[in-house]
């Protein structure tokens, strides 16, 4: 049928009362969209209905409950777990966890289930630098087999431990089974940690988050060797010396004390921002500045696409006269990334007054000032609940959670409405960094080409048109080498995810589309080509 009879039969519908079948699909889809939204909202409404104020146990009472990890031996270590996640980590160890919910089967119990008896979860954040002298590797070794007799001794533990001479730096989860709740869990943990090493681990800040939502929980625990907590890739001087030491840290600020500093004038004192970029577009700390852009502390994003940048930013002249003789702030989301970034500025630049650093990061302000204090926004966090505003202890993590589009400044990459959820792990075009996209943009069929161009605000700003995947990458992603026959511009660095591993995946998925060549007779035990169901078995 022509367009011209089309509209002739959607006039002649019109005139009897009827409607044409393109607006009929209109009214369903809107009547589909109501339909969700009313459920997500009774969902949701279930959920908080069934949060009840639960306790934390006392010092005495966990004691009563703790049963020691044991040490291994060194002749107990063994690769046992061991699974490569990509050329970045060729001895990562993954176990699974024994209990993991998700969000709809939360939702069902939550229906189902009397709120006092409704699992929860928890979360600990922390990290820990060892004073010289570093572990010798034997102990790095010694640890991750201890870290995995943890893990089998409490199997209801989940989440990422970054682990090197130099220290560890640990985002974990726990969730209730029917051996231990996820706040008795997590606390165990910190005293097994204790017991291997007591001079270490009793300095360390542990950061509690109890009692959210179950399906906040890692469904597994990974452990990852490295050289280095956070890898800045500082120049190394002429004398090979550490160019960030750790005896050379700024002065450590508790939340109180960093908030009465945000007040001092700005022509006195900055706060920079040492997060990425596109985690400091969901929060930072610029509300001592909402009355007038003088109030106080000046705020400073080094728009940074990962935390190689920093040193680039940093020995900029116009970086470097722009922190001249004033007070010196800095900020991240747990306070890792301050400890060798502070390092770094109190050992190149000379010509500051005072250089400080907030203790325990966004994380610990935002539970001493749950109203949010100065600062603005949501704080991005790694672990499953995405990002959290004031007062927001499970964040907007889970299948249902909604874009809060009337406070929110971030848009959709694409479209441009108000949207602040990293969802569906969109990632810029040209530099790699994760990208806002919009519910409808990811559910649009034309916005689904893997070849769809996208560019993060920085990108944008910047004038960047050339794709990464056309640039060659050195230096871990800080180096490039663009192609002869190109005269556009490139980032200036690329955010490599998944160390190598989601390439390879990736890869694999679009081999398995293809016909292998040998068919049947194929012996190929690792050909990622798809094969007749009769293939030989080997």
């Amino acid at each position: 049928m022509s367009n011209k009879e089309e509209n002739t039969k959607a006039k002649s519908d019109r005139k009897r009362g009827r409607l044409s079948r393109k607006e009929q699909k209109a009214r369903k889809k809107q009547r589909e969209e109501s339909e969700k939204q009313s459920s997500d909202t009774a969902s949701n409404e279930a959920l908080n209905n069934n949060f009840i104020q639960r306790t934390i146990p006392s010092e005495e009472e966990l004691e009563t409950t703790y049963v020691p990890t044991p040490i291994p031996s060194f002749q107990d270590m063994s690769a046992k777990h061991t699974k490569s996640l990509g050329k970045w980590f060729p001895k990562a160890v993954v176990l699974k966890s024994s209990v993991h919910y998700t969000n709809a089967e939360i939702l069902k119990l939550a229906k189902e289930t009397p709120p006092e008896q409704l699992p929860t979860a928890s979360i600990l954040l922390f990290y820990q630098y060892v004073t010289e002298p570093l572990w010798p590797q034997s102990k790095v070794d010694l640890l991750m087999a201890f870290l995995v007799q943890i893990a089998e001794h409490r199997p209801n533990l989940g989440g990422r431990i970054r682990v090197a001479r130099e220290g560890l730096n640990v985002t974990l989860s726990a969730i209730d089974d029917q051996h231990s709740t996820a706040v008795e869990t997590l606390r165990h943990f910190c005293r097994d940690l204790k017991r291997f090493d007591s001079k270490v681990f009793s300095q360390t800040d542990f950061k509690f988050i109890d009692h959210v939502q179950a399906d906040r929980h890692f469904k597994d625990l990974k452990l990852f060797p490295v050289q280095e907590l956070v890898f800045y890739g500082f120049p190394k001087s002429k004398e090979d010396q550490d160019p960030a030491p750790l005896e050379k840290t700024g002065v450590h600020l508790p939340p109180a004390d960093f908030h009465k500093m945000l007040e001092q004038d700005s022509s006195s004192t900055v706060v920079i921002d040492v997060r990425n970029h596109y985690e400091a577009a969901l929060g930072r700390f610029d509300g001592q500045q909402a009355e007038a852009p003088t109030a106080g502390a000046e705020y400073i994003d080094p728009k940074m696409r990962k935390s190689t940048d920093f040193a680039k930013w940093l020995n900029k002249k116009e970086t470097q006269e722009k922190l001249q003789d004033k007070n010196v702030m800095l900020f991240c989301t747990g306070g890792v990334r301050c400890e060798r970034a502070s390092a770094y500025l109190r050992n190149t630049v000379t010509n500051v007054k005072g250089v400080f650093q907030l203790q325990g990061g966004v994380e610990k302000y935002l539970q001493e000032f749950p109203t949010g204090g100065y600062f603005r926004g949501k704080n991005f966090v790694f672990d499953k609940r995405e990002a959290c505003g004031a007062g927001d202890r499970d964040g907007d993590g889970g299948v249902l959670g909604h874009s809060n589009s009337s406070t929110t400044e971030t848009k959709c990459c694409l479209c441009e409405k108000p949207w602040d959820r990293y969802l569906g792990k969109k990632k810029c075009s040209m530099c790699g960094v994760p990208v806002l996209m919009c519910d409808k943009c990811m559910s649009s069929k034309s916005k689904k080409d893997d070849n769809l161009l996208l560019r993060c605000p920085l990108c944008v700003e910047e004038g960047v048109t050339v794709r990464a995947e056309d640039v060659e990458w050195t230096n871990n992603g800080m180096d490039s080498i663009l192609p002869d026959a190109t005269s556009n511009k490139a980032a200036p660095s690329v955010l490599k995810w998944g160390g190598g591993h989601a390439a390879i995946k990736k890869d694999k998925r679009r081999f398995q589309k293809v016909q292998c060549r040998f068919g049947a007779e194929c012996a190929r035990k690792d050909c990622f080509f798809m094969h007749p169901k009769e293939r030989i078995k080997l």
